[in-house]
This record gives C-alpha cells, sequence and structure tokens, in this order.
C-alpha cells in the first residue's frame, strides 16, 4: 500500500514536472517556433502568410505540439491581373479566424517538419483566374523560394476544414460559383515544386453563374478531388463531384502551358430529383411532377486558351424514354427522348459554334409529338425550330392543372417550322424564333375554351392559319362570347405579336358577326370580385399599341346598354392605341345614320372620341332613351317626340370603361326635326301667362330647322322660327346641362290677342318693348330664366332695341352698297340731325294701317329722345 502510494506520489511528481517543463518550454520557444514555422511556409509559398497573434502548445495535443493561430491571413499570389475584377478586394486568398498546426515534437529538433494536421475555421477563401489564365491561387514558392537554409520539406498529411466559405471566379468563361467547405479534409505532400493534393469534403453550392445564366439554390455536394502538380503542370486524377446521387467525374489535366485536355462524364444522371435544384419559386409549381428516367452527359475541352480564344468544347448529352407523371392525374408524359449537342467549332469561337437538339419525340396522353432545334453561329445565330403534332386543349389543361380554364375541347394540328436570323442582340429569349421566317400549319378542329375570370367563353373554333412570310386565313370560324365570328385576312408579324414579343400587327382584314355586345368583353378586374355581387367591377377596356391593321366590318346587330343598331357596316384603320373609322353606317333609332370618326385612348386609359355624321330619319325619343337622355334632365325622353334628320359634328370624351363625360362634350350641327312634339317642357310652359297651358302641354309642329353648337356644358341655339299648334314664335337661347337656362322668344302680339290668349288681361298693363315687324305687324319680345325648376318669364326689354339696332344695322349696309354700286360716291354716314323729339309710350303699328298713333308727352327736361338716343347707339 505504502509502496503504491509512493509511486503515485512519483509519478505524479513527474506528471507535474513535465507538465511545468512543457509549459515553460512552450514560453521560452513560442516566438522562435511560431516564426519558424511561418517563415517556412512562406519559403515554400509564393505568397505572404500573416498572422494576428499565436500560441505554442507542447501539452494540448501530447506528445505532438500545436500552434494556435488568430486572424490568419494568407495574400493572393501576385502574377495574376487584378484589373478585370472591378469592385472586388482580391489582395486576400485566405482569410481565417482561426487556424491551428499540428506537428511533431521530434521535428522541433531536426527543423524538417511534418504537419500531420493543420485545421481552418470559419473562413473565406477566394479563388480568381483572370482572362489569360493566370490565377492568385498559384502558391508554389519556385527555385527561390525553396533555396536556403531553411529549406525544408513540407508535407502536408491533414488538413481540416470547417465552415470555410469560398468562391471562384473565372473570367475566362465568366464563371461564378459560390459555397461553403462544411467537413474537408485534405491531404497533401509538397516539396518544392511537386505537389500531391487528395481532399474530400462535403459541399454546399449557393451560387452557380455562367455568362446571363444563374441558379441561385442551397445544393448540397460532396467532393473528392485527387490531383499532382509538377513541373509539366497540373494531372486529375478520377475526381468527383456527387449532387443527389449523380456523379461527374472529372480526369485530364492542364499542362504548365495552361493548354488543356479534360473530360467531364455523367453517366446514368437519375432525373428523379431534379425539381430539389429548381429555386424555390419554381420548386412548390412543380411539386405535383415526379419525373424518372436517365440523362447521360459528356463533356470535352481541348487547347490553351487565350485572351482571343477559348480552348474546343464538346459538350454532348441525351435522355430516352423519360417519363413525367402528375400526381392528380392519370395523365402522363411518356417516352420523352432526344439527343443534345453543342459545340465551338473548328475555330473556337462564337462564329463556329453551334448548339443542336435532335430526334425529339414524346407522348403527352394521345397525343404524339415530334422536333429539333438547332442555333449556330452565335456572333449572328442561324436559328431553325420544328414542331409537329396533335395539341388536345383538354389533355393539355388536365395535365398541367390550369385552374383559370374552366372547359377545353377540340384539336389543333400544329406543322411549325421557324427559321433565320433574329439578329444581333444583347440577349435572346425563345420568343424571338416566332420572329423568324416560317412555313408553318396550324388547323383548328372544333376548338372550345372558357376562362371564367376573363369572361372568355371560345366555341366551334374552325379553320386554318398558313404562316410563310405572312399569315393567312380565309373564312374562319368561332364563337367569342356568343358571337358568331368568321374573320378572312392576310398579317404580317402574327407569330410574333401573338408571342408577345416587341413587334407590331399588320396587314388587313375582314371580319363579320352575327352581333356586337361590347360589355361582354369588359373582363371583370382579377382579384376585385366581392362575394356575393353578381356584377362585379369591370376593367378598363384597353387599345393595343402595336395593331396597324385596315379592317373592313359587318355585324348584323350592335348592343350597348340601351343602344341598339343593325346592319353596321364601314372601314376601320387601326392604329396604336387609336380607332380611325373611315366610313361607318348603320339603322338604329328607326332611321339611318352614316359618318366617321376617330377613337384615341389617352395615357390614364380614357378615351376621347370625335366624329361626323348624317342621320336620316332618326327617332328622337328612343334617341334620348338609348343615351340616357345625353347626361341632362332639363330636356327627357318624355318631353320630346319627332323625326330627326341632319348633320352633326361631336367630340365626346369617356372613361375607361365608356361612360361618357357628358360636360366636357363639344358638338356642333344642323338638323331638321319633322312631325315633331314639345311634352311638358319647363320652358314653354312658363308661356302659361300668356298662351292657355292646356295648349302648351303638347306642342305640335310639322318642321324645326336649326343650327346649335355645345360647349362647356351649355346648349347654345341660335334664332330660329318655330310654328306649332299653340303658337307661332321666335327662340334663342342658351342651356346649360345643370338646368339652367335663358331663352329670348319673339311672338306676334295678334297672337297673344287672339282666341288662345288669357282674356282677362289688358293690353296696357300686358306689353311692354314691342316691334314693328315690317309688314304692319306687331312684335312682342319675351325672356324665360330657369334655374331648377324656378322659372321666370318676364319682358325681354333690351330685345326690341337690339333687334331695332340691328335692322337699322342692316339698312344702312344696304344703302352703303347701293350708293358705292350706283354712284362711286359713298365716303362717310353723315351725323344724324340733332332735334328734340316725343317720346311714345307705346310703338305699335296695327296690321292693315299705314299710320302709327302716339301719344305725345310734354318734352322732358334734359332728356334725349329715343330715336336720338337710338341713332347715338349705331
Amino acid at each position: 500500500m505504502k509502496l503504491a502510494a509512493k509511486i503515485l506520489k512519483i509519478t505524479s511528481i513527474l506528471i507535474i514536472s513535465v507538465l511545468i517543463l512543457l509549459f515553460s518550454l512552450s514560453l521560452i520557444m513560442q516566438n522562435k517556433v511560431a516564426n519558424l514555422l511561418i517563415k517556412t511556409l512562406n519559403n515554400n509559398f509564393s505568397t505572404k502568410i500573416e498572422t494576428g497573434s499565436y500560441r505554442l502548445s507542447l501539452i494540448k495535443k501530447f506528445p505532438k505540439a500545436s500552434v494556435d493561430l488568430k486572424n490568419v491571413y494568407i495574400h493572393s499570389s501576385p502574377d495574376f491581373d487584378r484589373s478585370g475584377f472591378t469592385g472586388i478586394n482580391t489582395d486576400t486568398l485566405l482569410a481565417a479566424k482561426s487556424a491551428s498546426i499540428d506537428f511533431r515534437m521530434f521535428d522541433l529538433l531536426r527543423r524538417a517538419y511534418t504537419f500531420t494536421k493543420i485545421s481552418v475555421r470559419s473562413g473565406k477563401l477566394n479563388l480568381y483566374t483572370d482572362t489569360s489564365g493566370y490565377c492568385n491561387y498559384d502558391v508554389s514558392a519556385g527555385e527561390e523560394g525553396t533555396s536556403g537554409a531553411d529549406n525544408v520539406a513540407l508535407n502536408l498529411n491533414r488538413i481540416n476544414l470547417s465552415d470555410v466559405g469560398f468562391v471562384y471566379h473565372d473570367l475566362r468563361v465568366d464563371l461564378i460559383i459560390k459555397g461553403t467547405f462544411k467537413d474537408g479534409r485534405i491531404k497533401s505532400k509538397i516539396r518544392g515544386d511537386n505537389i500531391d493534393f487528395d481532399g474530400s469534403s462535403k459541399v454546399i453550392f449557393d451560387l452557380f453563374q455562367l455568362g446571363g445564366t444563374s441558379i441561385k439554390q442551397s445544393i448540397p455536394a460532396d467532393l473528392e478531388v485527387g490531383l499532382n502538380r509538377n513541373d509539366k503542370g497540373i494531372f486529375f486524377k478520377k475526381s468527383t463531384l456527387r449532387i443527389e446521387n449523380w456523379d461527374f467525374i472529372l480526369n485530364g489535366f492542364i499542362a504548365s502551358d495552361n493548354y488543356q485536355d479534360l473530360n467531364i462524364s455523367a453517366d446514368n444522371i437519375d432525373i428523379s430529383k431534379i425539381t430539389n435544384l429548381l429555386p424555390e419559386k419554381y420548386r412548390k409549381a412543380a411539386s405535383d411532377y415526379h419525373p424518372s428516367g436517365n440523362l447521360k452527359f459528356n463533356w470535352t475541352i481541348k487547347g490553351k486558351p487565350t485572351t482571343t480564344e477559348d480552348p474546343h468544347y464538346d459538350i454532348a448529352w441525351s435522355m430516352k424514354n423519360a417519363r413525367i407523371n402528375n400526381i392528380r392525374s392519370d395523365l402522363k408524359i411518356d417516352k420523352f427522348s432526344f439527343d443534345g449537342s453543342f459545340t465551338n467549332g473548328p475555330k473556337n469561337r462564337p462564329e463556329t459554334s453551334s448548339l443542336t437538339i435532335s430526334d425529339f419525340t414524346t407522348r403527352l396522353g394521345s397525343s404524339d409529338y415530334r422536333g429539333s432545334f438547332s442555333v449556330s453561329d452565335f456572333s449572328n445565330p442561324l436559328v431553325e425550330l420544328t414542331f409537329k403534332g396533335k395539341l388536345l386543349p383538354a389533355e393539355l389543361k388536365e395535365f398541367l392543372n390550369i385552374q383559370n380554364v374552366s372547359k377545353a375541347g377540340g384539336s389543333i394540328d400544329l406543322d411549325l417550322k421557324f427559321s433565320g436570323q433574329p439578329g444581333k442582340k444583347d440577349s435572346y429569349k425563345f420568343r424571338d424564333i416566332f420572329n423568324l421566317n416560317s412555313q408553318s400549319e396550324v388547323v383548328f378542329n372544333s376548338v372550345g375554351l372558357k376562362l371564367d375570370k376573363k369572361q372568355i367563353d371560345i366555341r366551334d373554333v374552325n379553320g386554318r392559319f398558313i404562316i410563310n412570310e405572312s399569315t393567312t386565313t380565309d373564312n374562319f370560324r368561332l364563337s367569342l362570347n356568343n358571337h358568331k365570328i368568321i374573320l378572312s385576312g392576310k398579317f404580317m408579324n402574327f407569330p410574333g405579336w401573338l408571342t408577345r414579343n416587341p413587334v407590331n400587327l399588320t396587314g388587313s382584314a375582314s371580319i363579320s358577326a352575327s352581333s356586337l355586345r361590347p360589355e361582354l368583353f369588359m373582363n371583370t378586374s382579377a382579384g376585385k370580385e366581392e362575394k356575393g355581387n353578381d356584377n362585379p367591377p369591370q376593367a378598363p377596356l384597353t387599345l393595343p399599341d402595336n395593331v396597324m391593321l385596315e379592317m373592313n366590318f359587318s355585324f348584323d346587330t350592335l348592343i350597348y346598354k340601351k343602344f341598339n343598331a343593325r346592319d353596321i357596316t364601314g372601314t376601320l384603320s387601326m392604329r396604336p392605341k387609336m380607332l380611325n373609322f373611315r366610313t361607318i353606317n348603320l339603322n338604329s333609332q328607326k332611321g339611318r345614320v352614316a359618318g366617321n370618326g376617330l377613337v384615341v385612348q389617352n395615357r390614364d386609359k380614357s378615351f376621347i372620341g370625335r366624329g361626323s355624321f348624317a342621320l336620316t330619319g332618326v327617332d328622337v325619343n328612343e334617341a334620348f332613351t338609348s343615351f340616357n337622355n345625353f347626361g341632362q334632365d332639363f330636356l327627357k325622353a318624355e318631353n320630346i317626340a319627332g323625326s330627326l334628320s341632319g348633320n352633326i359634328t361631336l367630340i365626346l370624351p369617356v372613361d375607361s370603361l365608356l361612360n361618357p363625360d357628358i360636360k366636357t362634350i363639344m358638338a356642333e350641327g344642323k338638323y331638321v326635326l319633322t312631325d315633331g312634339a314639345l311634352i311638358d317642357f319647363d320652358p314653354v310652359m312658363a308661356l302659361s301667362t300668356f298662351i292657355e297651358l292646356s295648349e302648351l302641354e303638347n306642342i305640335k309642329f310639322d318642321r324645326l330647322e336649326n343650327e346649335f353648337f355645345i360647349r362647356s356644358n351649355v346648349f347654345y341655339m341660335p334664332m330660329m322660327d318655330i310654328k306649332s299648334s299653340a303658337v307661332d314664335l321666335s327662340v334663342n337661347g342658351k342651356h346649360s346641362f345643370d338646368n339652367n337656362y335663358q331663352y329670348h322668344v319673339k311672338m306676334l302680339l295678334s297672337e297673344i290677342l287672339s282666341n288662345k290668349a288669357r282674356k282677362n288681361r289688358t293690353l296696357s298693363d300686358e306689353f311692354g318693348e314691342v316691334e314693328d315687324d315690317g309688314l304692319g305687324r306687331t312684335s312682342v319680345f319675351l325672356k324665360i330664366d330657369g334655374r331648377g325648376e324656378e322659372v321666370k318669364v318676364s319682358y325681354d326689354m333690351k330685345a326690341a332695341g337690339s333687334q331695332i339696332k340691328e335692322d337699322i344695322k342692316k339698312e344702312k349696309q344696304a344703302l352703303k352698297t347701293i350708293f358705292d354700286e350706283e354712284y362711286g360716291l359713298y365716303k362717310k354716314d353723315p351725323e344724324p340731325e340733332k332735334r328734340e323729339g316725343t317720346r311714345p309710350r307705346f310703338r305699335i303699328q296695327w296690321e292693315g294701317s299705314d299710320t302709327t298713333e302716339t301719344e305725345t308727352q310734354p318734352p322732358v327736361q334734359r332728356k334725349e329722345s329715343f330715336l336720338k338716343r337710338l341713332f347715338k347707339k349705331i
């Protein structure tokens, strides 16, 4: 027992002594050993290695020694061009928060270090290659770096990488790869220029970008690399990249003069997990589809890349009898096969490059398809696409699970061939193919398609489109929203326009339909339907901005809200955001309308229309009813009747739903209203002071002719004569759409004094300003002012004077003309003689009388006579 205690005591003392000794040696040798190791590394590498702090431990990993390093930086090798990496700091090859180097203690004595392990944690590795093939990771020291007393063999038996991010950027091929080494193990032996390197690691790739194509997706992979580097170059042993059980194998070498002979191959790539590599936004959409099959891939690279030329590339891939199942349908894509290849040609340049996909075959449901695709001369591409098959819309809807399509039927025979050069551009899209020359034919066989949300119901589509230099169709028939339509025409750029390429659709066409209801083409606004709302809001009507067509049209009927028309024919010129109706003829409201018009859509999606029309025999009551009294309520359909003929020119703004803005309408025209009637019209009813009310309730007239114009929300009516069942009169005035109006009425006094006038009025009390019309008949001037329902009738005190003034002007002008034509002596109007006169109370000339009776009054001091005042105004 005492012996055991003694042994334990001695052992403890020895251990403690050894620990103290090792700790002391660590402190004593720490700077020397660390500097020696860093110097050794710097001598064996062409790059500079720096560290923030270090600590030597002889105890931590006994019997091995270790040096812990903090904030380690390895600089990039000097011989590469940094100018191509704009905005990128290329000075650092590796930056790590911590690293450690393990070696044998015996190496401290012999100064030949065999590193048993190097660990790098939480770092960033930057690998750059310039356009000439020089890189920042060429760390071989060369002959100068390996000479001297400190030239030692450097054996890296094990390098561990943990959470070390990396970026590989190669300007030669515009390739960027980013990722992270999660658990890497590397074994390397370095002796001068001879490096043996073997390694394996779990890698997560975050970015793969080649030119304009990029995949931003976290992809886990396993990497195994074996290579030897010597003065002749880099020789790859079997190196493997495994992604989702796909093994990409690299073999070959890169010579010291940068000549490359490499091969990357992959056999039997299982595509069943290919959806896992898709970006998140596409992965969800593809979750219902399960592909199966094998893909073969082979890529060979031979040649020496330079600043002006790439090495020679040959890439080939093929797939045989693949399948895509839809878990929501019994339909599947079957027998999916094709061969593909890419080469940069004999000159290894874009001009000799080509891409080919051949022997494409597949089956979807009960339809077979085949086709091919090729591109040559990438500097100015020459493209050819062929595709042939019978498309069944119902099967396509079911397989793709298209929710917006509620019904689909019929078949479409496709025989497509497009070829040509899309021109030089910075980037290309697949739809550019449809701008090329074509020898294609598309045949529709009883095709039907219904889109509920967009209110589109297409049925019984039958016809043929022949697509060559132009697209032609003859007697193409379909039913669109219950409109039976027949289309014939010749179009340019039709395939490209249909696939939304930036081209204009041009050509000529004729279209006819049994009926036209514009409201059925105004789609409901997407996402704005309210539950329980039977009339969802309508989306704005939009005119295309890429159509230039000449069109003849013919419709049996046109129905828009309350408006109905039949036998509509005309010619239409379509331009971007504009419809130019060169001619239009239609029957409506029991009459005939002919004219022309222009409709332009503004940037805010509203419209402005301008037109000139000739009307013949239009029922004015029906017109007011159809157009909702033209947006006003002072003269309604129930107030007017008759047959309207004439000419009208108007400018009418409407909103995006074709609702007119009546307050901004401008119009002018001439009209004739025959067999007309004014019924319970308030301004006329106001004359009940002078005419029996019963006479005014329904005024009938044979013919009413006048001009008019509308501007600033006001209807202006020049003077016109009305001969009606109630009274003969002359009237002019203006009437706003807010129902404020003023009319000036001229009536014969004899009309008022007849048996139609009220009999309980005396002449002297009733009439203010009256006028002799020159035929011995006396007229009375009235003014009707209205503001809403308030109507006021008064004597028009200024109208008679204005009329007399106008008559005198006419007479004076007539005299001027006579004197000038007869004598040529007219020079200047003489001043009227100033004299005092009498002021008559009434100026009345009775019908059939030669004189005017006046009742004279004594002269009024300091007041001029009426005639004197009148001539002063002239």
